[in-house]
């Protein structure tokens, strides 16, 4: 473990969760590198959202140890989430607010001031003209799309994205795979 802090944004050691009695992930072990895309794989079922839940601190571990930027988790992490930007299952939005607004708002509450951000995550998600449109009106790939300008939009240095292209067509689908290699 000692240098391997350097090189690794995340590690987990034999982490386990419990649900109901039911051992849904088993030791599982990764190690995630700074800088690369890593793709989490596995059939419905089989814990990705589970494992991804825990990192992100939404779930507590049974067992095991997750480090995150070479710090072990803890209760009181919460800094170390400032760092991250996430997609966990469908993103969840003020439905009577429009895509700004929610953007807004987002930043407001995670300290991040910076006047161009909105405009620049917008263009880059291809969500440019929708300023009067209010989110309950977006279609889901309109949704997906606000989604990723939310969890990008404060530049963290950990992006945790599960299912990120569900809704999308294949434009889409290839605009999305262009922004991760660019990010």
């Amino acid at each position: 473990r000692g240098r391997d802090f350097l090189s690794f944004i995340i590690q987990t050691y034999n982490l386990t969760k419990i649900f109901n009695g039911k051992e849904v992930i088993s030791n599982v072990n990764l190690k995630v590198e700074k800088g690369k895309i890593y793709g989490f794989l596995g059939p419905n079922g089989a814990g990705k959202t589970t494992v991804m839940k825990l990192i992100t601190g939404l779930l507590k571990p049974t067992a095991g140890e997750i480090e995150m930027f070479g710090e072990k988790l803890t209760n009181t992490s919460y800094e170390i989430f400032k760092r991250l930007g996430l997609i966990i299952e469908y993103p969840i939005f003020y439905e009577k607010l429009t895509g700004r607004e929610n953007l807004e708002l987002h930043c407001k509450y995670m300290g991040f001031h910076n006047e161009n951000a909105i405009d620049e995550v917008l263009k880059l998600v291809n969500l440019q003209g929708i300023e009067g449109k209010e989110v309950k009106d977006f279609s889901l790939g309109m949704k997906q799309r606000l989604g990723l300008a939310r969890a990008i939009i404060t530049k963290p240095e950990l992006l945790i994205l599960d299912e990120p292209i569900n809704g999308l067509d294949p434009v889409g689908i290839k605009e999305f795979r262009e922004i991760f290699k660019m990010l």
